[in-house]
């Protein structure tokens, strides 16, 4: 990684900054868990990552040829979290662009980076580098996060949730052996369920087919904690065998698909003995957000990033300015680190903004929910 060294042969900024971000949790009032941020001053850690990903030396082949066609110069000219909102959105290079290009010169040469892809929603999916390092980060922070939620730990845990090419899978296999789990999986194909609802077929064939593997793992193992989509789990629950089996569980986590309150208050009530999380995230963003308690229900729930790597803000979609707190905007990601840079995702979702942990990195956000339509194409929700 000899790109990686800066001046005199010591590790550029950013990667010394990197190393300074930790998180922690404490006992919050009410017996709730408060997740504290500590690290770099947010401006050094800003003009550090712009050094790295707009500097030849060490700059991605995708951002140093878009630099070029920028009106400002991003080293120069970017001065506050805010201003990376007038970086374009390149979800659309990252649907083409070969994967070698979004590599960081300072990173080649090091470990191999794993490719995933989003579930294609909105479209194409779109190819996103993490590496070994980011891997890591995120593995100690959601397995951090499971055990304040009070996961089952050496229990079996069954995941019905996408692989293959999307990342859930795969973090999933390596938190489950952190936990001392061992790890039941079904594999949903989100983009073949969403392909057959918008060409007007009707998913409950396929949907069948994914409640058969689960209640077979279900029926013959002793899970104590589960990971699916809501529509998934409520199909589950209209099997007796099984509802009377996971109602034994103690962790359910919930994703891929909107959870609204009432749904989630059904779902809860044949669930007597579990924690039920309602997890939100975004493949772009390259991890999911942090419930800042963990058992809270759809309504309460606050959803914080991981800044200075991972922040959120909600804008008017007119504007694209900042709403008021309390009030519901689009969901805008951010994602800097040394492996990627994406500095202006426009998310499918809306939500409501709240005060971050670090409010002049990142908004929190509150009652997520998928937008009827995005970048021109209706948004399609099947089972995930």
């Amino acid at each position: 990684m000899s790109a990686a060294t800066h001046g005199a042969g010591g590790l550029h900024p950013l990667l010394e900054l990197e190393a300074s971000v930790s998180l922690d949790r404490a006992a919050g009032s009410g017996g709730a868990l408060e997740a504290t941020v500590t690290g770099p001053d947010p401006h050094e850690f800003l003009a550090a990552a712009l050094d790295w990903h707009f500097s030849p030396a060490t700059g991605s082949p995708l951002w140093l040829d878009l630099a070029r066609g920028l009106d400002f110069d991003p080293r120069r000219d970017v001065r506050s979290w805010a201003d990376l909102a007038r970086f374009p959105d390149i979800a659309g290079a990252l649907r083409d662009r070969p994967v070698e290009d979004l590599l960081p010169r300072g990173l080649q040469g090091g470990p191999v980076p794993s490719v995933f892809e989003t579930g294609g929603t909105t479209g194409a999916p779109k190819r996103l580098l993490y590496t070994p390092g980011w891997v890591e980060r995120v593995l100690r922070w959601k397995v951090a996060e499971l055990r304040a939620a009070g996961f089952p730990e050496g229990g079996g845990w069954l995941v019905a949730m996408p692989s293959g090419p999307h990342a859930y899978g795969h973090t999933a296999r390596l938190q489950a052996r952190e936990l001392g789990s061992v790890l039941f999986t079904v594999d949903l194909d989100p983009r073949w369920v969403r392909k057959a609802i918008a060409a007007g077929s009707d998913p409950r064939g396929y949907v069948g087919h994914l409640v058969q593997q689960v209640r077979h793992v279900v029926t013959s193992q002793r899970v104590r904690a589960l990971t699916t989509t809501p529509p998934i789990l409520a199909e589950l629950l209209l099997d007796d065998e099984v509802a009377q089996r996971l109602a034994e569980v103690e962790y359910v986590a919930l994703a891929g698909a909107h959870l609204d309150q009432d749904t989630y208050e059904l779902l809860t009530e044949a669930l007597p003995t579990a924690v039920v999380q309602n997890i939100y995230g975004s493949t772009m963003v390259l991890t999911t957000a942090r419930l800042r308690d963990p058992a809270a229900p759809p309504a309460d729930a606050v959803y914080d990033g991981y800044p200075p790597f991972v922040s959120f803000s909600v804008v008017d979609p007119q504007t694209g300015e900042p709403v008021a707190a309390g009030e519901r905007g689009q969901v805008r990601m951010a994602h800097v680190s040394s492996g990627v840079f994406i500095p202006n995702n426009l998310e499918r979702d809306s939500a409501v903004r709240v005060p971050g942990l670090r409010p002049e990195i990142s908004d929190a956000l509150a009652q997520p929910a998928p937008l009827a339509s995005f970048e021109g194409e209706q948004v399609v929700q099947g089972v995930y």
